[in-house]
């Protein structure tokens, strides 16, 4: 578990904040596989470091992200 400041977290949610809205612009919306896992890093049980590797092990090994977010004891507390 990662504990964050409150800075770090006022950073992360005004990047995810951001992000989602350049995606808004374009007409695509969040997914809950991204709602989670955003709030897993918000809550500091992962690293969003952490989840690229996680999520590139997984692919390569099941060839999709179909389960990935389900597969995480980080995002068991979702």
């Amino acid at each position: 578990m990662n504990t964050l400041s409150v800075e770090e977290r006022a950073k992360i949610q005004e990047a995810i904040d951001q992000t989602n809205a350049i995606f808004a612009l374009e007409g695509f919306q969040p997914t809950e596989q991204s709602r989670k896992i955003d709030a897993a890093v918000l809550a500091g049980r992962v690293s969003s470091s952490q989840v690229v590797e996680e999520m590139r092990s997984y692919v390569m090994t099941h060839k999709t992200i179909e389960g990935f977010v389900e597969s995480r004891t980080w995002s068991q507390a979702c």
